[in-house]
């Protein structure tokens, strides 16, 4: 879940020709009397859709199909300089077509938001994230339902165009429990971004400040307690659901705040996983799109 995760700080450099001291003074009054106001809240919505597809080691089950919606609001608190305590709420839901004692028909997630962030201009990356909340499946929640998901992503920048992002992922829900996060985050030049990094990896072409152009990678899920069912294998057990995929997409931003993306792709593997009570269910892969609209207020 959830969630994509990465912390960029690029700079912007301008160099102004030589004038009199009057169009000095007049520019820097202009940019004094209208500062760029802080973000104070962010709203997110997203929605996918995952074409049938069958299930390895249970061919007789069937093709199954599944749409996921999440909705995010955050509170936008400034710290100091660009950063951010960002509190809110994110709760996702991904319904399946067909289920049974094995597959349930929905996971859902339910949780607090707390984010320590850099905020570019543009864009929140998140430093230091944490979700307490509800992650279960079908309709049974139960005090086993309770996690708190960390995730730690420090950058350290090299040089103006590239930086390098670090951390881990912590969660007693997962295996491995900790789980190592690396990457960059490289201007290349000033159309292309090569942006490398858990979770959606993409390769960027912008050609302008409105549109963005892409191919991205998508490594996404997360654990979820299990209710009761009549099987012994997954009764109360802890459910690791994990997706694989890529595609092309384009992030449109018509007016400052508003942000429209948009992605076609392959979902290349979706993974079922019992912690510690069986075996690991692989999903054939399939078609899916992917939609996320995102609104910042000032």
């Amino acid at each position: 879940m959830r969630k994509g995760l990465l912390v960029c700080c690029l700079s912007l450099v301008s160099a102004t020709a030589f004038a009199g001291e009057s169009t000095l003074s007049q520019a820097a009054a202009s940019i004094a009397a209208s500062p760029t106001p802080d973000p104070t809240w962010t709203f997110q919505a997203t929605t996918s859709y995952t074409g049938s597809a069958r299930i390895m080691k249970a061919a007789d089950f069937g093709s199954q199909a599944n749409v996921e919606y999440e909705l995010q609001a955050y509170k936008n608190v400034k710290l100091y300089q660009n950063y951010f305590l960002q509190l809110g709420f994110d709760l996702d839901r991904i319904n399946f077509s067909r289920s049974n004692n094995l597959f349930p028909y929905a996971l859902t997630s339910l949780a607090g938001e707390i984010k320590f962030s850099y905020w570019d201009g543009d864009d929140f990356y998140p430093v230091i994230q944490l979700e307490p909340g509800l992650y279960y499946t079908r309709a049974y929640i139960t005090k086993n339902s309770f996690d708190i998901p960390i995730r730690l992503t420090p950058g350290l920048k090299v040089s103006d165009n590239l930086y390098l992002i670090g951390g881990c992922s912590i969660d007693v829900y997962t295996n491995p429990i900790v789980y190592p996060v690396a990457g960059l985050n490289w201007k290349i030049s000033d159309k292309w971004n090569l942006r490398a990094v858990f979770p959606r990896p993409r390769l960027s072409y912008i050609p302008n400040s409105k549109w963005e152009f892409y191919v991205q990678g998508d490594l996404n899920g997360s654990s979820y307690r299990n209710g009761p069912t009549d099987d012994h294998r997954t009764n109360n057990a802890v459910l690791e659901y994990y997706y694989y995929r890529a595609g092309v997409g384009f992030d449109y931003n018509p007016v400052k705040g508003v942000d429209i993306e948009a992605v076609v792709g392959y979902n290349l593997r979706q993974e079922y996983d019992y912690i510690r009570a069986g075996p690991i269910y692989d999903v054939k892969p399939a078609p899916y799109a992917w939609v996320n609209f995102k609104w910042t207020l000032f």
